[in-house]
């Protein structure tokens, strides 16, 4: 019976991978579009979309030359193909509502006509933001996971913000009870397993952001990771290194492997590894994390630098 369950297994995954590589494919075919607007040019309406203008110049051209006058110049109000470009930082960049299976990009257009691909040092990497908080814990953290998803995906990277609407409604309490936090979990990883598959063979990780204070005072970081995971152990390991050596107070037992059952269940259940980034309400004396200041900028390049320097870590041991 043991021996029919195995190639069952993977036939169900091969399956899915099928399924999805058909989808991807037909996809592919499809052009999104978009309306020119007083002021607009390919450049514009290009960066509007999240398309980097130099590269998809000459296919806009293609898709509409019969809308274009004297070699570049738009018509107002007219529709116009985009290029397919799966690098742009609309498919790169992706808020998925769980409870109303819902996706769309990061940032709008405003915000992505203002950002410019960096380099390519991340190209190859996934990355997927979760909550635990309540309504009131996620909006203190929104920025923070934005401008992150912001700095990486300017190298690069495939970043995924997930969220679910099932708590919406509870803006009076900032905590989740664990039942529905398993389930919560549950629909995350179930999310996330399928992005995985659909990005086989990319360097994968989740970071879970828990936010245990309720005061907007100085706090106080721990890292947690899965003690059964080494690749979960390093990204933690890194990013402990780059905090250890910003920070003005010594650290003792800054990373630790997590106990708690509703975190060893979403780590038993995601495919890529997983770690914890605890943020606690500071003390003067920090026994059990890095110390930090209620400003969040500083924080957000650090946890920047600590990626990089995983991902740097794992091709030079590679």
């Amino acid at each position: 019976m043991r021996r029919q369950t195995i190639p069952s297994f993977f036939s169900t995954i091969f399956l899915c991978f099928l399924f999805v590589s058909g989808f991807l494919a037909t996809a592919q075919n499809v052009h999104n579009s978009a309306i020119a607007k007083t002021g607009d040019g390919i450049f514009s309406i290009l960066r509007k979309s999240g398309i980097q203008p130099i590269k998809y110049y000459e296919e806009f051209l293609n898709l509409n030359k019969e809308n274009i006058n004297n070699g570049s110049e738009l018509i107002i109000g007219k529709e116009y193909l985009l290029p397919h470009a799966p690098d742009s930082f609309k498919n790169t960049g992706t808020r998925i509502v769980v409870g109303e299976d819902l996706e769309m990009p990061i940032f709008n257009e405003t915000q992505l006509s203002l950002m410019n691909l960096k380099d390519t040092t991340l190209q190859n990497t996934v990355y997927y933001f979760v909550h635990s908080g309540g309504v009131a814990s996620k909006k203190r953290f929104d920025g923070l996971m934005s401008k992150l998803a912001r700095d990486l995906m300017i190298k690069g990277a495939r970043v995924y913000i997930l969220e679910d609407d099932v708590h919406e409604d509870n803006s009076i309490s900032d905590t989740i009870k664990s039942i529905d936090k398993k389930t919560l979990y549950g629909n995350y990883s179930s999310r996330i397993n399928r992005k995985y598959l659909m990005h086989h063979g990319s360097y994968q990780r989740v970071i879970l952001l828990e936010d245990n204070y309720s005061v907007h005072k100085n706090l106080t970081l721990a890292i947690g990771h899965n003690e059964h995971s080494k690749e979960g152990y390093q990204l933690a390991h890194s990013l402990g290194e780059i905090l250890r050596k910003n920070s003005s107070t010594k650290v003792k037992n800054d990373l630790h492997p997590f106990k708690e059952e509703t975190s060893l269940y979403f780590a038993n259940n995601l495919v890529p590894p997983l770690i914890i980034l605890n943020f606690i309400e500071g003390s003067d004396k920090v026994k059990n994390g890095f110390y930090l200041k209620s400003e969040k900028k500083p924080l957000v390049s650090l946890l920047n630098d600590g990626i990089l320097e995983d991902y740097s870590q794992l091709n030079f041991d590679n």
